[in-house]
Parts: structure tokens; sequence; C-alpha cells
């Protein structure tokens, strides 16, 4: 094939619309598939916070995701006829999902030509093991991949085209991208890149200037995240105090709270072996020898680099995925699993690309191979399907639990220590007003507060944690003596529970311990 003709068929003009239905399907599909409840997999307790949003405007997490409160005030206002944590994952997830693969689809189709190579790394992307369990739950990674494949696919289209306007609208969706994770800082030196490469094109005035207001003009979104913190609407702030100062926010979006995170993950191999297993479980026995075929393939091309810009265009998708993978390697977060779609996603579809650009002029292992790829991410993308479907909600019966054991607490407003899964998914349900009042809900190692201003101390450990809770308020406050209240529960509690009382010796009152 000649590059004339390959040039033409990769700009074929049905292009839009297969990417179209590619969107529709994964929408479906992932609707279909949608985490039956309250929670997930990968972190239940963030996942419960960003699906309070579809109700109630809070603050989560630093460093802020002001794109994902604007998304969560669009779920709001739009009062659909589901239950609001359905809503808020379907729109910061499934959709975010669905459009990383409509793009993949593009991308592998422009760096191919083929429609097949096309819809084989849609679908494997859309069935590896990790992109459809976070496109399924309320994480903010699917919209960061999707942000990830729409610049990659604008600046494709810059290497192509030399059309300067195609890489000023990937730095204006670059920018838009901070709102959503600060880790895209990761994804300038690929930009750079681009930029060196092609100084003759880009380093104008004219552009330079657009480029700066578009990222002047992102950073705004941190605007809104300040507003946010002073509205009397917004209901709970888990790392600063509402309203809070100017620097508390600074510090909030920096999230220097998990300042002993940072450059964590190179004390040990954990996180690159996390990495390799999140590369196996995308497609146990398939993801990690197609990625070595396409990344050896991609290397033996080097030779025919200046034949092809397809070539350039396989080396800018790889170099996105190698461009994030120190940042997997540097942040020790024990959910660091979580993180690592913008890894996986452009590795996996920068390898089928550079397999599909390999057997582009080569007319008989282009269609074996790409019909072989599709065919095992159909039977992928079914496996998944059931997978994803028998997964089960933990906290379906968490307020029928908190009916019970509240109370029988030994004080009127108990202080509730819970595990952080169990408290986000308790706050759900407590700014709808669905949970026992009057009580006091807080993660174990937030309770330091309420410990120092109570003359008495008392509430319910649940999920019960031995004794640790009472020691260490024992420790906190050495004038108050703590004892184990013992609670009625179902034979088969969910998540056992004991209450306690902490008071002065000489007042403490007689109370049964359990054994």
């Amino acid at each position: 094939m000649s590059n004339a003709a390959f040039f033409r068929v990769g700009s074929d003009a049905r292009s839009p619309s297969i990417a179209v239905g590619i969107l529709l399907f994964w929408m479906v599909y992932y609707g279909w598939c949608l985490f039956p409840g309250i929670g997930g997999m990968l972190n239940a307790g963030d996942s419960a916070k960003f699906q309070t949003l579809g109700h109630t405007s809070i603050l989560v997490h630093g460093p802020g995701y002001p794109f994902i409160l604007m998304l969560g005030s669009l779920v709001r206002s739009l009062a659909l006829p589901v239950e609001p944590w359905w809503a808020m994952t379907f729109a910061m997830a499934a959709v975010p999902g669905a459009i990383a693969n409509a793009l993949a689809f593009l991308i592998t189709r422009r760096l191919t030509g083929s429609v097949v190579f096309g819809l084989a790394s849609a679908t494997l992307l859309g069935s590896a093991g990790l992109m459809a369990v976070q496109s399924t739950e309320a994480e903010v990674y699917p919209l960061a991949l999707a942000f990830v494949f729409g610049i990659v696919f604008l600046m494709l289209r810059f290497i192509e085209t030399k059309r300067s306007g195609y890489f000023v609208a990937a730095c204006g969706l670059y920018a838009l991208s901070f709102g959503n994770h600060l880790m895209m800082v990761m994804l300038a030196p690929v930009g750079l890149w681009v930029m060196v490469a092609h100084a003759q094109i880009l380093l104008r005035p004219r552009i330079l200037g657009a480029i700066a207001l578009l990222l002047c003009l992102g950073a705004t979104q941190y605007l809104y995240l300040f507003w946010v913190t002073h509205q009397p609407t917004t209901a709970y702030s888990e790392y600063m105090p509402l309203p809070p100062t100017a620097g508390e926010v600074v510090n909030y979006i920096a999230g220097t709270y998990f300042g002993d995170l940072y450059g964590a993950g190179l004390a040990s191999t954990q996180t690159m072996e996390v990495l390799i297993g999140t590369f196996s479980y995308a497609h146990p026995g398939v993801s990690i020898p197609v990625m070595a075929v396409g990344l050896s393939l991609f290397v033996a091309g080097w030779r025919q680099r200046g034949r092809d810009w397809a070539w350039y265009g396989v080396a800018l998708v790889l170099g996105t995925g190698l461009a994030f993978t120190p940042f997997m390697l540097w942040y020790g977060a024990y959910d660091i699993r979580a993180f690592h779609l913008p890894v996986l996603g452009p590795l996996l579809v920068g390898t089928i690309s550079a397999i599909g650009w390999w057997a582009a002029k080569r007319p008989h292992p282009r269609l074996w191979v790409s019909g072989a790829l599709l065919i095992f991410g159909l039977v992928r993308t079914v496996q998944m399907a059931g997978d994803l479907t028998e997964r089960t909600a933990p906290f379906a019966d968490l307020v029928p639990v908190l009916e019970t054991v509240i109370p029988q607490s030994p004080v009127e407003d108990p202080l509730v220590s819970m595990t952080y899964f169990m408290r986000m998914a308790t706050l759900y349900h407590e700014l709808q007003g669905e949970t026992p009042m009057p009580a006091t809900y807080r993660v174990a190692w937030r309770i330091h507060d309420e410990v120092e201003r109570r003359e008495q101390v008392g509430g319910i450990v649940i999920p019960t944690d031995g004794e640790q809770a009472l020691r260490w308020i024992e420790h906190q406050r050495p004038d108050l003596h703590c004892e184990v209240v013992d609670i009625e529960q179902p034979e088969r509690a969910s998540w056992p529970a004991y209450g306690f009382l902490c008071s002065p010796p000489e007042t403490t009152s007689p109370i049964t311990q359990s054994e």
C-alpha cells in the first residue's frame, strides 16, 4: 500500500460515525455494569465521597477536583429520576470511560489505516480489567484518561497536518484537565517535545500567547473551588475548616496532608510490582505479550520513521504512557493501582497501534492479526460484563445497622468511630437525613477534637477494633477511664460494634465489660 493510499484510508469519513457508535455502546455497557450501590472495589471510601456530590455540595480531598465539583453541580441541577449515587457515578466514570474508548478507536484508526485495528483497540481498552472497573465506579481516572486521549488525538492531528490550531486546542484541553487531577503535569514533557520538534511552527508570539492565555483560563477552575468553600450550601469538608483562609486552600490543593506519601513509592519495589500486575490483569495472558510485541515492532520501525508520520504518532502515544510512569512509581499511596489508567491506556493503545502500523503494508497478517485482537476483545468484554455484574454493594444494609446500634449508645449524643470506607458511606446517607441523630460520625483517626472537648466521652465503635479506640482515648485523656458496653446485634452482623463510655474514675458508672 502506498503512502498516499494509506493516508486516504486513515482519513476515512466514516470514522466519526463509527466513533459515535463506540461511544454509545460503551456508555450503555458501563451503565449496565455500574457498581450496584455506594462505594466500589478499588477505594470504597473515595467512591462514596464522590457519589455524595450527586445530592449535596461537599469538598472532597485535595487537590480539590474543581471540574468534578462542577460536574456534581450539573448532576444535582438535572434532578434525574435515578438514585444520586448512580447519576454521579455514570457522569464521572461511565461517560468519560466511553469517550476514552471512542478516542482510542480514532487514534488507532488514524495511525494504522484500519477500522478493524481501531475497533480492536477500543474493545481491548474498554474491556481491560482496570478500565472496566474504574469506568463503573465513582473515580476521577476515567476522566483523566479521556483528557489524555483527547490531547493526544489533537497532537496527532497537528503532527499529521502541521496546522497549529490543533496544537493550541490540545493545550486548551490540557489546561482544562488540571481541574480534574494535578497529576496531568506529568504530560508536560510530551507537549514540550512536540513544541521543540516543531519549533518553526509553534514558537511564535501569537501561538505562545494563545497557549499562555488558555493555561491561565484553565487555572481559574480553582477559583471556583475557592468559591465553593465559601458557600453556605457546602455541607462537608474533610481536611480544612469552612470557610478557609487563602493559605488553607493552597495547602488543600497541594495536598500537603499527603506529604508522607510523596516519594514513598521509591522505598520498595511494591509500586513497580503493582503496576506490572495492572498490565497483567488487563487481559490475563494476553495484554503483556501484546505490549511486548508492539514495543518490539515500534523499535524495529526506527529506520522507517522518516517515510511515515505515523511512526512518530505511535511514539507520541507510547511516550504519553511512559510520561506518567514515574508518578506511579514515586507516589506511595496504598491504593496506587487506582492511578494506573493514564499509563495502562496509552501503552495498550500505543502498542496495538504499533502492531497495526507494522501490518499496514502486509495485507494477510493485517487481516488475521486485527481480527484475532478484535475477537479476543469481544470475548473479554463479555467476560468482564459477567464479573462486573456479580459485584455486590457492601453498604446496602448500613442504615438499618446504624438504626440498631446507635440507640444503644450509653450517651445521648454518641461519638461514632468508623473506618474511612464506612464513614464516607455514612456521609452519603447522613447528608440525606437518613442516619440516626443526634450522633457525631467520625473517621477513627479524626475523633481527636471531640475527645478533647467532651467532659465525658461515649459512643460506638463500628466495626470493632479490639479496644484500641478506648486505649487511645485513655492515652489522650489520662483523666478518663474507659469501659466497653455490650450491644445487641444480629447474629451475623455485617459490621460488629461495641459501645463505650469514658468518664473520670470517680463518676464512672458500673458497666459490664465484654469478654
